[in-house]
């Protein structure tokens, strides 16, 4: 199972250089081909803009991330604490609300055929810490 290292950073100089396109590319989107709002639009609107565009890249990263992930479920995964191995049988969908609004949490699902139980594959959750 993946560890996330405190202080580690996914911003690498690439993405970071990347995202400034994305902003770019988004101001564009959001403001026309003058990539600016109009003359005397305030910051705090501007402010507002930039946090709604934020917040729906966040929820978009957020979501297309664990429908990929929820597709590559490791073997070990599926190994129940009696030995047995799990059948994946697809997903469960839930919704998640984040500061970034609700989104869609595909949570692996697989049934253990000896026990005849539903099982959820033990991966680290987007809740607190049990």
């Amino acid at each position: 199972m993946a560890t996330r290292t405190v202080g580690k950073t996914k911003l690498t100089p690439e993405v970071r250089q990347r995202l400034v396109e994305v902003a770019r590319e988004a101001r564009e989107l959001v403001d026309g081909s003058a990539g600016c709002p109009e003359w005397g639009t305030t910051f705090a609107e501007i402010e507002s803009d930039a946090r709604e565009v934020g917040f729906e890249l966040m929820r978009l990263l957020m979501e297309q991330t664990n429908t990929q992930q929820a597709q590559q479920v490791p073997d070990g995964a599926l190994q129940a604490g009696s030995s047995e191995v799990a059948t994946p049988i697809g997903t469960e969908d839930r919704t998640l609300e984040t500061e970034a609004g609700a989104v869609s949490w595909k949570e692996p699902a697989a049934y253990l055929p000896k026990s005849r139980k539903a099982f959820f594959p033990s991966v680290p959750s987007s809740g607190p810490a049990r």
